[in-house]
C-alpha cells in the first residue's frame, strides 16, 4: 500500500523532507515481519553471552532456561525443560519485536531506513527491554525460581554469589546484553527494511525510487536542488538476462550515489526465463509463473517499456518510443488513441543486449505459416494451436467405410507436427509436445488413434544438439525415436504452405503446424548501428572488454553480440549462462570507468560450465563441468538447476507447485484465447 506518512526530523545540508515531498511505497505488515525477524536473530545473539559469561552461577544461562522451563509448568525430562526455557526467551524476544515494531511505525519516531537510525532505534529498544521486562522479571519471577531450580537439579552445582560486587556486574552485564538484543534486532530490521522493505520514490518527474531516505534527501538536494551534480547516465537497452544482470549489479554499486544514473529500456515489461518456455507450450506451468515484472528489478533506476526507434552512437543519444498503443478515455470520445511522443535520451554509458530475433533465411513462405519458440505469445498460441487441431482430430469421424481411407490421411495430417532445428530449442520443444499431445489423447481424446500422431525433428546437421557431445546427441536422437519423435538428419526446410511444408530433398510432408527454431539473427536496431558487426551472423564485434571499438563507453552482450572465447577462438553460444556473465563484467567495467579505476577494467573470460537439455519423459541430457549425464538423474539436474535461476522466490514456489501438479493430475487442455484472437474472431 501507498503512504504519504511524517518521515521524522531527518536533516541534510539544510534540506527537509517533507510529507508532502515524499512518496512511499510501504507495506506495513512486511515491515513488521523484518522487525520479527531481527527480534528473533537478537534473542539468539542474546543468549550467547548469557550462556557462556554470564556471572554468578557456574552453568550460566542454561540455568535461566531450566527456569523458564519451570515457569510454564515443563520440569521433566530435563532436556524437555531446556527446549522449553530456550522457546519462551525466543518467544519473548519475537514478541518484544513486535510491540517495538508496531511503536516505531505508529509514533514516527525514527525510520530504519537509515542504518544510524537502526542503531539508534536498537539503543532505545534495549533500553526499554531492560526497563520494562529484565528488571520485573528478573527480580519476582526468575530470583525466586532460581533458588528451587538449582535445588531440584543438583547438588553438585554451587550457590549463586551474593557478594555485592557480583551484583553490580551481574546488573552491568544484564543492561548490556538487553542492549545487544536491541541494538541487533535494530541492525538487522534496518537492513531487511533497506534491501527489501519500504522505497522513497522522487516526487519530481524523475520517478526514481531508493531505499534509503537520505539517499533520496541527497538526490533532491543534489539534482532538483539548487547544487545540482554533474551525472552519469547509464542506459540499459534491453530486459533479459544480461540487461537485467547489469543492472542489478549496478544498482547495488551505487544504490547511494545520486551522481549516477540509472536507465532500463525493454520493449516487454517483464523478463522471460526461456529456458522453460517450451512448458508454457504444454501447459506443464502456468503462463505467468516464468516471468518476472522488470520493475521488481529497478529499485535504483527509471523504467521505459518502450522500443528503441534509433541510436546515435556519436552524439550518444537513444530515441525511444513506446511499445503499446495506450488508449484515452472520456466523455466526448470513449475510445481516442493518445499521441506516441518520442524521447530523446543522452548517455554516458550504453548497454545493448537487445537479445535476438527469429531468422528464416529468406523464406518469406515458411515466415508466413510457421509458429515460433521464442516469446511468451508464441508459446501461448502454439499451445491453443495444437488443443484445437486436437480438438478437430477427435471430432473427424469416417461416415463410411468408403470414406475410412481418407478418415485417417486427414487425421494423420491434423496430428503431424514437424518441428525445424534440431538444437536445444528443437530438441526440447518436440520432446514436450510429444509428451504433451500423447497424454492428451490418453486422457481426453478417445477418438483419435495414437499411431496417427507424427512428431517430425528436421535437422540440416547429420546429429542433434550439435553443441553437445555425440554420445549425448546419439542418446537423445534414441531416446526421441523410442518415445515416438521421427528425426530427419541431413535435409533443410526449403518452403512451406498452410498443409505442408517442403524439404530440400523434394520430399514434401503434409502437416498444419511447423515449428521454426532454426536460427536467430540480431534485431533491426542491432543492424542498423553505424559500427563493425560480424559479416555472417551480423553480430555486433566488441572487444575483450565487451567494449564496442571505436566508441567508447557502449557495450555489447547477449545475443546481439559476436564475443570470442580468448581459450578456443570460437564465439561463445548465446544462452543464459553467458548472457548473465557478460552483464557482470560489463557492470564491473562501467563501475571502473565511473570511479576512473580503467586499469582494474575485466577481460571476459569464462569458461562455460556446462549445458543440459529436457528430452521429455523424465529423461534428459547434459554435460555438467565435463562430466557427462543422461537419463533420469540429467533431467533431475536440469530441474533443479533452472528452479534455482529463476530470479525471485515467489516464482521458484509458483513453479515448483506446478511440477507437482502435474505429477498426480491430468494435463490442462483449456484454450486461452489471446486479445488478438478474439479480435479477429469478432
Amino acid at each position: 500500500m501507498k503512504l504519504n506518512w511524517r518521515l521524522g526530523q531527518e536533516r541534510q545540508h539544510h534540506h527537509k523532507i517533507r510529507s508532502q515531498e515524499a512518496r512511499i511505497d510501504f507495506s506495513f505488515k512486511r515491515e513488521v515481519f523484518f522487525i520479527v525477524v531481527g527480534g528473533f536473530v537478537g534473542a539468539l545473539v542474546m543468549a550467547i553471552p548469557m550462556t557462556f559469561f554470564s556471572p554468578g552461577r557456574s552453568y550460566g544461562y542454561d540455568i535461566t532456561w531450566i527456569v523458564f522451563g519451570y515457569i510454564v509448568g515443563v520440569n521433566h525430562p530435563l532436556m524437555s525443560t531446556i527446549i522449553a526455557g530456550i522457546m519462551i526467551h525466543i518467544i519473548t524476544g519475537i514478541s518484544i519485536g513486535i510491540v517495538s515494531g508496531v511503536f516505531l511505525y505508529k509514533t514516527n519516531i525514527l525510520n530504519i531506513s537509515k542504518p544510524s537510525n537502526g542503531f539508534y532505534y536498537g539503543l532505545f529498544t534495549g533500553t526499554l527491554v531492560y526497563l520494562i521486562f529484565a528488571i520485573p522479571v528478573e527480580q519476582f519471577v526468575l530470583n525466586p525460581e532460581f533458588k528451587i531450580a538449582l535445588s531440584g537439579i543438583t547438588s553438585s552445582i554451587r550457590h549463586i554469589h551474593t557478594h555485592t560486587t557480583v551484583e553490580i556486574y551481574s546488573t552491568i552485564f544484564s543492561v548490556v546484553i538487553n542492549l545487544l538484543f536491541g541494538i541487533t534486532l535494530g541492525l538487522f530490521s534496518s537492513l531487511l527494511s533497506i534491501k527489501f522493505g519500504a522505497r522513497y520514490r522522487c516526487p519530481q518527474d524523475c520517478d526514481i525510487s531508493f531505499s534509503r531516505i537520505d539517499t533520496l534527501q541527497n538526490h533532491l538536494q543534489f539534482v532538483h536542488g539548487n547544487k545540482p551534480v554533474n551525472r552519469k547516465r547509464i542506459v540499459i537497452l534491453g530486459g533479459g538476462f544480461a540487461g537485467v544482470a547489469v543492472l542489478n549489479m549496478l544498482q547495488d554499486r551505487f544504490q547511494t550515489d545520486v551522481s549516477v544514473d540509472i536507465t532500463m529500456i525493454s520493449k516487454d515489461n517483464y523478463l522471460l526465463f526461456t529456458p522453460m518456455l517450451h512448458e508454457i507450450a504444454s501447459g506443464m506451468i502456468e503462463t505467468r509463473h516464468i516471468v518476472t515484472p522488470i520493475r521488481t528489478f529497478c529499485k535504483r533506476s527509471r523504467f521505459y517499456c518502450a522500443e528503441a526507434e534509433s541510436i546515435d552512437l556519436k552524439d550518444k543519444t537513444i530515441k525511444i518510443r513506446s511499445s503499446v498503443t495506450p488508449i484515452l478515455h472520456n466523455s466526448q470520445n470513449p475510445i481516442k488513441p493518445m499521441e506516441r511522443n518520442d524521447i530523446s535520451l543522452y548517455y554516458d554509458y550504453l548497454v545493448i543486449a537487445v537479445g535476438s530475433e527469429t531468422r528464416f533465411f529468406g523464406m518469406s513462405d515458411v515466415q508466413r505459416h510457421a509458429f515460433t519458440i521464442k516469446t511468451l505469445n508464441d508459446a501461448i498460441r502454439l499451445r491453443n494451436h495444437i488443443i484445437y487441431l486436437l480438438e478437430q482430430a477427435d471430432q473427424l469421424l469416417p461416415e463410411s467405410n468408403h470414406d475410412y481411407n481418407m478418415f485417417i490421411q486427414s487425421q494423420k495430417e491434423i496430428l503431424t507436427f514437424v518441428i525445424v532445428g534440431g538444437g536445444f530449442a528443437g530438441v526440447e520443444t518436440a520432446g514436450e509436445l510429444n509428451d504433451f499431445i500423447r497424454d492428451s489423447i490418453n486422457d481426453y481424446y478417445h477418438n483419435v488413434d495414437k499411431s496417427n500422431i507424427k512428431i517430425v525433428i528436421v535437422q540440416s546437421g547429420n546429429r542433434l544438439l550439435p553443441e553437445m557431445s555425440e554420445e549425448l546427441a546419439q542418446f537423445a536422437l534414441e531416446n526421441l525415436r523410442k518415445s515416438g519423435v521421427e528425426i530427419i538428419l541431413n535435409s533443410r526446410v526449403v518452403g512451406a504452405s498452410e498443409h505442408n511444408v517442403k524439404l530440400k530433398d523434394g520430399n514434401v510432408i503434409p502437416t498444419n503446424t511447423i515449428i521454426w527454431s532454426g536460427g536467430v539473427a540480431p534485431a533491426s536496431i542491432v543492424s542498423n548501428l553505424a559500427c563493425t558487426h560480424d559479416s555472417k551472423s551480423g553480430r555486433i564485434l566488441v572487444d575483450k572488454y565487451l567494449e564496442v571499438p571505436d566508441y567508447e563507453g557502449v557495450f555489447a552482450i547477449g545475443d546481439c553480440a559476436l564475443i570470442i572465447d580468448p581459450n578456443t577462438g570460437n564465439p561463445y553460444p548465446p544462452t543464459a549462462q553467458h548472457a548473465i556473465r557478460e552483464g557482470s563484467t560489463v557492470a564491473k567495467n562501467i563501475i571502473a570507468e565511473i570511479e576512473k579505476k580503467s586499469d582494474k577494467k575485466e577481460v571476459f573470460d569464462y569458461k562455460t560450465k556446462g549445458m543440459m537439455a529436457s528430452i521429455g519423459k523424465r529423461t534428459g541430457v547434459g554435460n555438467l563441468v565435463g562430466i557427462q549425464v543422461h537419463g533420469f538423474l540429467a533431467w533431475w539436474i536440469w530441474r533443479n538447476y533452472y528452479l534455482a535461476n529463476l530470479p525471485t522466490l515467489h516464482k521458484k514456489i509458483r513453479v515448483l507447485v506446478d511440477w507437482i501438479i502435474d505429477i498426480f493430475f491430468r494435463r490442462d487442455v483449456t484454450m486461452l484465447k489471446t486479445f488478438s484472437e478474439e479480435q479477429r474472431r469478432i
